[in-house]
């Protein structure tokens, strides 16, 4: 188990030579189509710098972004198996989807009634997700992504005592984080009043597994899990460890086993074993994390969001040999990768 960031292991001029190599290799190899996104593409990322909307190109080790199929984005969400992303644009606020993103050119859909400027998303799977807006307070279910985009009444979250910080979705309800003095844990749907199921002061990220969830709480330093959260909801600690520290996001890996948790205030991975609820492996991070979200490949996370330096993954295809990946995001055409920039 190791922290592995390629341009830390081979020397500068080595590594560009090999990262210009292995991309021109693939370009050659996938040069037959000029529009389609055709060859190993992990997923999709929202990279905020460019204002689009790009392929990650190739594998975690050796991987880059590609030219955008989506451009002028103020906001985006890609859903997790990466088919299709609900796009914010830049100008006007309004809510798109785009499906056929491996197509090379995706084909936006209007979603009728759909509350403008979502600056929060949550999918469940690639037909459904729920989004929010802070700044008129209201949620939205989207159903049916798949086939016939559509969106139920907006549900006005105003009388909750707090920001909403972290948002979920199992496909029936939205599962919101709400921060302050009363924050918690709400279950909200489309026509039933929120209701809180756990007490937080500033829940930072959730993910529901079944009939259970858990939450960060970024105040307390703490992991918690709520069994049986829509039903008899019982919350119970997780975790509550030195490890935790500022946690920006979380995931379940992709055979369920495990926790990830990335925490920003001391730039660590920390890997808990579910049934145990034990730490089982820590990652030292070159970076600080922002998030953590799947956009495409069930065992692969996207750890931050776009700034000055590249990309960073999360593999763990491989339970014995879980990593983390940098992407370099300098790249202006399809077949000329620029070379990375420094870390």
């Amino acid at each position: 188990m190791r922290f592995c960031t390629p341009a830390r292991i081979y020397p500068h001029m080595l590594f560009e030579r090999l990262l210009l190599a292995v991309c021109t290799f693939a370009a050659a190899g996938w040069a037959g189509s000029s529009t389609a996104v055709s060859g190993p593409v992990t997923g999709f990322i929202f990279d905020a710098q460019a204002d689009a909307v790009r392929p990650m190109r190739g594998i975690p080790g050796a991987a880059y972004l590609d030219a955008p199929v989506v451009n002028g984005v103020g906001a985006a969400s890609v859903a997790p198996d990466g088919s299709a992303v609900l796009v914010v644009e830049k100008r006007a606020g309004r809510l798109l989807l785009y499906t056929g993103l491996r197509s090379g050119t995706p084909t936006p859909v209007t979603i009728r009634g759909a509350i403008a400027g979502a600056d929060h998303f949550a999918w469940s799977g690639g037909s459904a997700a729920a989004v929010y807006a802070s700044s008129s307070g209201q949620a939205q279910i989207l159903t049916n992504l798949a086939q016939s985009p559509s969106a139920g009444a907006p549900v006005s979250l105003a009388g909750l005592p707090g920001p909403v910080t972290a948002l979920a979705f199992d496909g029936q309800r939205m599962i919101l984080g709400v921060s302050g003095d009363s924050g918690g844990i709400y279950l909200a749907g489309q026509t039933a009043a929120a209701q809180r199921i756990a007490a937080a002061t500033d829940p930072s990220a959730i993910v529901a597994a079944g009939a259970d969830l858990y939450f960060a709480d970024r105040q307390a330093q703490q992991i918690w899990q709520v069994e049986s959260y829509a039903g008899a909801p019982a919350a119970v600690l997780f975790a509550n460890d030195s490890g935790i520290s500022s946690p920006a996001g979380m995931q379940l890996s992709a055979d369920g086993q495990r926790l990830y948790v990335a925490n920003a205030g001391n730039r660590k991975l920390e890997i808990y074993n579910i049934a145990t609820r034990s730490a089982a492996q820590s990652l030292d991070l070159s970076f600080t994390p922002t998030r953590l979200d799947g956009f495409g490949d069930t065992s692969v996370f996207l750890l931050n969001s776009s700034g000055p330096g590249p990309f960073y993954v999360l593999s763990d295809g491989n339970p014995a040999k879980i990593a983390v990946y940098f992407v370099p995001a300098g790249i202006t055409h399809r077949t000329r990768p620029l070379h990375p920039r420094p870390i």
